[in-house]
Protein backbone atom coordinates (compact mmCIF):
# COMPACT_ATOMS: atom_id res chain seq x y z
CA UNK A 1 0.00 0.00 0.00
CA UNK A 2 1.65 2.78 -1.20
CA UNK A 3 1.95 6.50 0.96
CA UNK A 4 -1.18 7.75 -0.54
CA UNK A 5 -3.57 5.04 -0.04
CA UNK A 6 -2.61 4.56 3.47
CA UNK A 7 -3.29 8.61 4.05
CA UNK A 8 -6.46 8.11 2.08
CA UNK A 9 -7.89 4.94 4.51
CA UNK A 10 -6.49 7.12 7.73
CA UNK A 11 -8.68 10.05 6.05
CA UNK A 12 -11.59 7.76 5.16
CA UNK A 13 -11.59 6.09 8.88
CA UNK A 14 -12.06 9.70 10.30
CA UNK A 15 -14.70 10.54 8.05
CA UNK A 16 -16.97 7.43 9.32
CA UNK A 17 -15.70 8.11 12.51
CA UNK A 18 -17.23 11.58 12.18
CA UNK A 19 -20.34 10.58 10.92
CA UNK A 20 -20.80 7.10 13.75
CA UNK A 21 -19.85 8.44 16.54
CA UNK A 22 -20.63 11.22 19.41
CA UNK A 23 -16.90 12.86 18.29
CA UNK A 24 -15.82 16.66 18.54
CA UNK A 25 -16.20 17.55 14.79
CA UNK A 26 -14.18 20.61 15.00
CA UNK A 27 -11.14 18.56 16.81
CA UNK A 28 -11.43 15.80 13.66
CA UNK A 29 -11.44 17.80 11.39
CA UNK A 30 -8.19 19.93 11.92
CA UNK A 31 -6.53 16.49 12.65
CA UNK A 32 -7.46 15.67 9.09
CA UNK A 33 -6.04 18.64 8.10
CA UNK A 34 -2.56 18.76 10.16
CA UNK A 35 -2.55 14.88 8.37
CA UNK A 36 -2.82 16.59 4.93
CA UNK A 37 -0.01 19.14 5.77
CA UNK A 38 2.35 16.23 6.36
CA UNK A 39 1.46 14.39 3.30
CA UNK A 40 2.30 18.15 1.76
CA UNK A 41 5.59 18.62 3.27
CA UNK A 42 6.81 15.17 2.60
CA UNK A 43 6.25 15.72 -1.17
CA UNK A 44 8.36 18.82 -0.68
CA UNK A 45 10.81 16.26 0.65
CA UNK A 46 10.01 14.40 -2.81
CA UNK A 47 10.32 17.42 -4.69
CA UNK A 48 13.73 17.80 -3.19
CA UNK A 49 14.91 14.12 -4.39
CA UNK A 50 13.45 14.61 -7.71
CA UNK A 51 15.35 17.22 -8.63
CA UNK A 52 18.66 15.54 -6.97
CA UNK A 53 17.77 12.76 -9.20
CA UNK A 54 17.27 15.16 -12.20
CA UNK A 55 20.93 16.59 -11.52
CA UNK A 56 22.74 13.08 -11.07
CA UNK A 57 21.11 11.64 -14.27
CA UNK A 58 22.73 14.89 -16.08
CA UNK A 59 26.22 14.44 -14.59
CA UNK A 60 25.80 10.77 -15.52
CA UNK A 61 25.45 11.42 -19.19
CA UNK A 62 28.04 14.21 -18.83
CA UNK A 63 30.08 11.36 -17.36
CA UNK A 64 28.91 9.09 -20.70
CA UNK A 65 30.05 12.07 -23.25
CA UNK A 66 33.23 11.72 -22.12
CA UNK A 67 33.87 8.13 -22.51
CA UNK A 68 32.54 8.33 -25.76
CA UNK A 69 34.93 10.81 -26.68
CA UNK A 70 37.57 8.04 -24.99
CA UNK A 71 36.59 5.47 -26.87
CA UNK A 72 36.90 6.88 -29.68
CA UNK A 73 40.43 8.41 -29.48
CA UNK A 74 41.11 4.94 -28.47
CA UNK A 75 39.83 3.49 -31.75
CA UNK A 76 41.49 6.05 -33.73
CA UNK A 77 44.85 5.00 -31.74
CA UNK A 78 44.26 1.50 -32.28
CA UNK A 79 43.77 2.34 -36.36
CA UNK A 80 46.91 4.19 -36.36
CA UNK A 81 49.18 0.88 -34.63
CA UNK A 82 47.88 -1.41 -37.87
CA UNK A 83 45.01 -3.05 -35.06
CA UNK A 84 41.27 -2.56 -36.81
CA UNK A 85 40.50 -5.63 -34.98
CA UNK A 86 41.04 -3.61 -31.53
CA UNK A 87 39.57 -0.43 -33.22
CA UNK A 88 36.46 -2.22 -34.11
CA UNK A 89 36.22 -3.35 -30.75
CA UNK A 90 36.40 0.24 -29.34
CA UNK A 91 33.59 1.55 -31.85
CA UNK A 92 31.47 -1.23 -30.79
CA UNK A 93 31.73 -0.51 -27.27
CA UNK A 94 31.36 3.30 -27.82
CA UNK A 95 28.46 1.84 -29.78
CA UNK A 96 26.59 0.82 -26.85
CA UNK A 97 27.88 4.06 -24.73
CA UNK A 98 26.10 5.87 -27.29
CA UNK A 99 23.16 4.03 -26.73
CA UNK A 100 23.12 4.04 -22.76
CA UNK A 101 24.12 8.04 -22.83
CA UNK A 102 21.06 8.88 -25.08
CA UNK A 103 18.31 6.06 -22.19
CA UNK A 104 19.99 8.60 -19.76
CA UNK A 105 19.22 11.90 -21.53
CA UNK A 106 15.72 10.25 -22.05
CA UNK A 107 15.24 9.84 -18.02
CA UNK A 108 16.81 13.27 -17.18
CA UNK A 109 14.77 14.74 -19.68
CA UNK A 110 11.50 12.82 -18.23
CA UNK A 111 12.98 13.36 -14.29
CA UNK A 112 12.97 17.31 -14.94
CA UNK A 113 9.54 17.25 -16.31
CA UNK A 114 8.06 15.03 -13.67
CA UNK A 115 10.10 17.05 -10.74
CA UNK A 116 8.74 20.43 -12.71
CA UNK A 117 5.05 18.60 -12.45
CA UNK A 118 5.49 17.54 -8.94
CA UNK A 119 6.34 21.19 -7.95
CA UNK A 120 3.47 22.70 -9.19
CA UNK A 121 0.74 19.90 -8.22
CA UNK A 122 2.44 20.63 -4.50
CA UNK A 123 1.53 24.52 -5.25
CA UNK A 124 -2.31 23.52 -5.94
CA UNK A 125 -2.49 21.03 -3.78
CA UNK A 126 -1.33 23.56 -1.17
CA UNK A 127 -3.20 26.09 -2.43
CA UNK A 128 -6.47 23.43 -1.70
CA UNK A 129 -5.16 23.34 1.48
CA UNK A 130 -5.27 26.30 2.59
CA UNK A 131 -8.64 26.88 0.92
CA UNK A 132 -9.84 24.01 2.88
CA UNK A 133 -8.47 25.20 6.19
CA UNK A 134 -9.88 28.30 5.38
CA UNK A 135 -13.60 26.94 5.30
CA UNK A 136 -13.37 24.25 8.03
CA UNK A 137 -16.06 26.34 9.88
CA UNK A 138 -18.44 25.18 6.95
CA UNK A 139 -16.89 21.69 6.80
CA UNK A 140 -17.88 21.16 10.32
CA UNK A 141 -21.17 22.80 9.95
CA UNK A 142 -21.67 20.29 6.77
CA UNK A 143 -20.59 17.29 9.26
CA UNK A 144 -23.25 17.97 11.88
CA UNK A 145 -25.25 17.79 8.59
CA UNK A 146 -24.19 14.84 7.50
CA UNK A 147 -24.81 13.49 11.20
CA UNK A 148 -28.00 14.41 11.47
CA UNK A 149 -29.43 12.46 8.35
CA UNK A 150 -27.62 14.03 5.43
CA UNK A 151 -25.59 10.86 4.92
CA UNK A 152 -22.16 11.13 2.89
CA UNK A 153 -23.13 13.15 0.27
CA UNK A 154 -24.19 16.13 2.30
CA UNK A 155 -20.20 16.30 2.63
CA UNK A 156 -19.75 16.95 -0.63
CA UNK A 157 -17.17 13.86 -1.38
CA UNK A 158 -18.47 13.39 -4.65
CA UNK A 159 -19.10 15.24 -7.65
CA UNK A 160 -17.09 18.60 -6.81
CA UNK A 161 -13.99 18.05 -8.77
CA UNK A 162 -10.34 17.18 -7.48
CA UNK A 163 -9.62 17.40 -4.38
CA UNK A 164 -6.36 17.59 -2.64
CA UNK A 165 -6.42 14.07 -1.99
CA UNK A 166 -6.11 13.53 -6.03
CA UNK A 167 -3.58 15.92 -6.17
CA UNK A 168 -1.10 13.93 -3.65
CA UNK A 169 -2.50 10.82 -5.63
CA UNK A 170 -1.26 12.04 -8.53
CA UNK A 171 2.08 12.77 -7.40
CA UNK A 172 2.14 9.50 -5.93
CA UNK A 173 2.14 8.18 -9.38
CA UNK A 174 4.63 10.39 -10.78
CA UNK A 175 7.62 8.90 -8.50
CA UNK A 176 6.25 5.59 -8.72
CA UNK A 177 7.37 6.18 -12.39
CA UNK A 178 10.67 7.95 -11.73
CA UNK A 179 11.69 4.90 -8.90
CA UNK A 180 11.03 2.53 -12.02
CA UNK A 181 12.66 4.28 -14.50
CA UNK A 182 15.68 4.56 -12.57
CA UNK A 183 15.43 0.91 -12.12
CA UNK A 184 15.45 0.35 -16.16
CA UNK A 185 18.37 2.83 -16.16
CA UNK A 186 20.80 0.32 -13.62
CA UNK A 187 19.64 -2.67 -15.50
CA UNK A 188 20.67 -0.56 -18.63
CA UNK A 189 24.63 -0.35 -16.92
CA UNK A 190 24.35 -3.72 -16.06
CA UNK A 191 23.86 -4.59 -19.90
CA UNK A 192 26.07 -2.56 -20.77
CA UNK A 193 28.80 -4.43 -18.73
CA UNK A 194 28.10 -8.11 -20.05
CA UNK A 195 29.36 -8.22 -23.50
CA UNK A 196 27.74 -10.40 -25.99
CA UNK A 197 29.18 -13.41 -26.93
CA UNK A 198 32.94 -13.67 -28.40
CA UNK A 199 33.38 -10.30 -27.70
CA UNK A 200 35.81 -8.85 -25.27
CA UNK A 201 34.95 -7.43 -21.53
CA UNK A 202 35.39 -3.66 -20.96
CA UNK A 203 38.00 -4.88 -18.03
CA UNK A 204 40.04 -6.46 -21.17
CA UNK A 205 39.72 -3.69 -23.54
CA UNK A 206 41.09 -1.45 -21.19
CA UNK A 207 43.82 -3.79 -20.57
CA UNK A 208 44.86 -3.86 -24.03
CA UNK A 209 44.65 -0.16 -24.83
CA UNK A 210 46.64 0.56 -21.88
CA UNK A 211 49.18 -1.60 -23.42
CA UNK A 212 49.10 0.24 -26.66
CA UNK A 213 48.69 3.76 -25.08
CA UNK A 214 52.23 2.91 -23.71
CA UNK A 215 53.53 1.78 -26.65
CA UNK A 216 53.71 -1.68 -26.06
CA UNK A 217 53.07 -3.94 -28.93
CA UNK A 218 49.86 -6.04 -28.27
CA UNK A 219 48.33 -9.16 -30.01
CA UNK A 220 46.07 -8.61 -32.88
CA UNK A 221 42.59 -9.76 -31.96
CA UNK A 222 39.62 -10.57 -33.71
CA UNK A 223 36.35 -8.83 -33.85
CA UNK A 224 32.87 -9.93 -35.22
CA UNK A 225 30.88 -7.62 -37.80
CA UNK A 226 28.49 -4.23 -37.16
CA UNK A 227 27.59 -2.66 -40.27
CA UNK A 228 27.91 0.99 -38.57
CA UNK A 229 30.90 0.48 -37.13
CA UNK A 230 31.84 -0.96 -40.25
CA UNK A 231 31.49 1.87 -41.70
CA UNK A 232 33.31 4.17 -38.99
CA UNK A 233 36.12 1.97 -39.35
CA UNK A 234 36.40 2.67 -42.96
CA UNK A 235 36.14 6.51 -42.28
CA UNK A 236 39.23 6.17 -39.80
CA UNK A 237 41.04 4.64 -42.26
CA UNK A 238 40.14 7.32 -44.94
CA UNK A 239 41.12 9.62 -42.66
CA UNK A 240 44.36 8.48 -41.72
CA UNK A 241 45.42 6.97 -45.05
CA UNK A 242 45.40 3.42 -44.03
CA UNK A 243 44.78 0.52 -46.49
CA UNK A 244 43.20 -2.75 -45.43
Amino acid sequence: MGLFDRFSKVISSNMNALLDKAEDPQKSVDYLIEEMREQIRKGRQEVVQAVAAEKRLRAKVDEIDEQIDKWQRRAELAVQAGDENLAKEALLFKKKLVGERDRAEALRAEQRSQALQLKDDLERADAKLKELDAKKGTIVARYQQARAGGGAEALGARGDGPTPFDELRRMEEKMDRAQTEAEAMKEARDALERPADGRMTQGELEARFEQLEKGDSVDKSSSSGDDDVDDELRALRNKYRITS
